[in-house]
């Protein structure tokens, strides 16, 4: 039998609860009921198949071992002692087996709340030289006084007798059976049972609070960099403990021609064919590090396509006194205008740079 026939039978998922099911399970049976036109034996699958997933019991046993809850407690043979499944799983894999089944007692909480992140768009001058922001968001706490129960008094779960649990019989083999645990369908695994109304939440669980982190951004902090806040999300019943908040940096778009490569900087700057001849200087006021601008100076004859390195005045790595470079690719744009000078001017230009051949 295919574990999840059943839920598949009445079209809801493995995690449905008792409300979804019986009203999935309703529609089902006017759309297949014999008098409207229904196929009996469909019908009648449908039926068996309710009747199992609306008892916790079955459902526990359906869940665990995949097989129908009758026909278990049939294959059970007369005159032998349980086995405790648990028992044999954990002495063929170990304590530290990772295939999903959890024989122990007590609460089903998960330990903790899963991680959750967040981006956070950083300019490039604040990459440079650094920033403190204040991120102010709506933060969910569990009631002081009911700890996030919503009641008044929680007591000893009575069908499992507070062990979180129920054991059912089930076969592992020919002649062998065995004590399948299973979270108790009344408690579902909490091992309690709850009672009136918390006066502090009325029931809700939960209160709203404002929480404000800081972000401190240090200077040579990349793309990608993140910072970690431990159990600042949002209480969750599920678990025992809140998940971590991670903010990941990412780069602000920008308008500027500045673009960083690690801890360089690179940039692009067209020049004329007599600027590369005589030499000229290159002005950028988007330089992080310099807010009256930076200057770089383009020597005489430079080629088109050469880069311009200028030491130290990139970014700053990160818990160093270092930068990186400053990199000026030039591109030399030949204007028609020194086009035709160039073409009058050819056995001048030809007597001075071939003076000597």
């Amino acid at each position: 039998m295919n574990a999840s026939e059943y839920y598949d039978l009445l079209n809801v998922s493995r995690i449905a609860d008792d409300n979804e099911i019986k009203k999935s399970y309703k529609k089902l049976c006017l759309q297949h009921h014999p008098d409207k036109g229904g196929k009996p034996e469909h019908f009648q699958k449908i039926q068996h198949a309710y009747e199992v997933l609306s008892d916790p019991q079955k459902r526990s046993i359906y869940d665990q071992t995949g097989q129908d809850p009758d026909s278990v407690e049939q294959m059970r043979p007369s005159g032998m002692g349980p086995v405790d499944i648990g028992d044999i799983f954990m002495n063929m894999f170990g304590q530290g087996m990772g295939s999903g089944f959890s024989f122990g007692s007590g609460s089903s909480k998960k330990r903790k709340g899963p991680l959750k992140s967040h981006e956070l768009s950083i300019s490039l001058n604040d990459f440079y030289h650094g920033k403190t922001i204040k991120l102010q968001f709506d933060q969910q706490k569990f009631c002081s006084t009911c700890k996030g129960e919503g009641c008044k008094t929680s007591i000893t779960c009575q069908t499992c007798g507070g062990k979180g649990f129920v054991e059912q019989m089930m076969m592992i083999g020919p002649g062998m059976a065995a004590v399948n645990r299973g979270p108790c369908g009344s408690c579902r695994g909490t091992c309690k049972q709850n009672s009136g109304t918390c006066g502090t939440c009325n029931g809700k669980k939960y209160f709203k609070k404002e929480k404000i982190l800081n972000v401190t951004i240090e200077p040579g902090m990349i793309p990608g960099d993140y910072l970690t806040f431990p159990n600042e999300c949002s209480d969750d019943i599920q678990y025992e403990e809140s998940g971590d908040v991670r903010i990941v940096f990412q780069e602000a778009d920008s308008d500027s021609s500045i673009r960083r490569y690690g801890n360089d900087l690179h940039t692009t700057h067209s020049i004329s064919f007599t600027d590369s001849l005589l030499g000229t200087t290159f002005t950028t006021m988007d330089h992080p590090g310099h807010k009256n601008g930076f200057t770089v100076v383009i020597p005489q004859g430079i080629l088109n396509g050469e880069t311009i390195i200028s030491p130290n005045e990139g970014m700053p790595k990160r818990n160093t006194k270092q930068f990186g470079t400053f990199n000026l690719k030039i591109q030399v744009v030949i204007s028609d205008f020194e086009k035709s000078v160039l073409k009058n001017s050819k056995e001048s230009l030809e007597v001075m740079f071939r003076h000597g051949d």
